[in-house]
């Protein structure tokens, strides 16, 4: 009788540990079958800049999703060397949104992936296996401290957002690239994509003007000067407050998409 117990115990170990490996390859698949979704998703809005034909480089842009597909920012991780490239990577990113909801078996409130889009004389590759999805860890790395800085950083510039009274009717997408030093200074800044509007686009280099100082870089930032680039829906069909931000916070934030370059 003594020796049946403990293989009784084994037997039923085996029982309790057997459906835990089946419950986690199962989630590996879905976790795998949701990122090659994601892939096709974002490959179906490939454009390639007119300005650009004949180059060629592979970019790769971090993105951050919520669990409904939401993009809240996204930033160039790595550059092609060609500005026109580097852009149409990430609006390649931007325009894709909604994104596929990930699954459940992915818990987690907010998902970073890294996706790499190579570009190659007329057209862009991004192959299903190069995506990767980055789960959080205990320890912040140099890219995990970037990322987290110039997501306060375009999240600093947006709360300095006015919406011009002489716009109001009017709606409009704006870039806007800026430099600032490690004490937050703002040392430049450009209009990369107009709204068509003047008057919008004089509010888009305000909104960044306004927001000097800027938080500083974290001391694991490698150079002296950090670019960033937000993209930004200024929206004048919406009920405004003015002077101020828009009225409906929760709601109209969604409309910004923070996509962040470094030098």
């Amino acid at each position: 009788m003594q020796m049946k117990f403990p293989l009784l115990a084994a037997f039923l170990g085996l029982l309790a540990v057997s459906p835990t490996h089946a419950q986690t390859d199962l989630q590996t698949e879905r976790a795998t079958a949701w990122k090659a979704r994601l892939s096709a998703h974002i490959a179906g809005y490939r454009q390639f800049p007119a300005e650009a034909l004949g180059q060629t480089g592979e970019a790769r842009v971090t993105f951050v999703i919520d669990r409904s597909g939401r993009l809240i920012s996204q930033a160039l991780a790595v550059s092609t060397g060609s500005r026109p490239l580097d852009v149409a990577a990430l609006q390649i990113v931007a325009r894709a949104q909604p994104f596929p909801a990930p699954p459940s078996e992915l818990n987690d409130e907010s998902l970073t992936l890294t996706v790499p889009i190579v570009f190659n004389g007329r057209q862009f590759q991004l192959q299903p296996s190069g995506l990767v999805l980055s789960r959080p860890g205990p320890v912040l790395t140099e890219e995990d401290a970037m990322a987290a800085w110039r997501k306060v950083a375009t999240e600093h510039v947006w709360r300095h957002r006015v919406f011009p009274s002489e716009a109001m009717g009017q709606i409009g997408n704006a870039g806007v690239t800026f430099v600032i030093d490690r004490s937050g200074k703002l040392i430049s800044h450009a209009l990369v994509e107009s709204t068509g509007s003047p008057p919008l686009d004089a509010a888009a280099l305000k909104m960044v003007e306004r927001s000097e100082p800027f938080p500083k870089p974290p001391p694991e930032a490698k150079d002296d000067l950090q670019r960033i680039t937000i993209f930004m829906t200024l929206d004048g069909v919406q009920r405004l407050v003015e002077p101020g931000p828009w009225a409906d916070e929760a709601k109209l934030k969604a409309k910004i998409n923070s996509v962040c370059r470094g030098c």
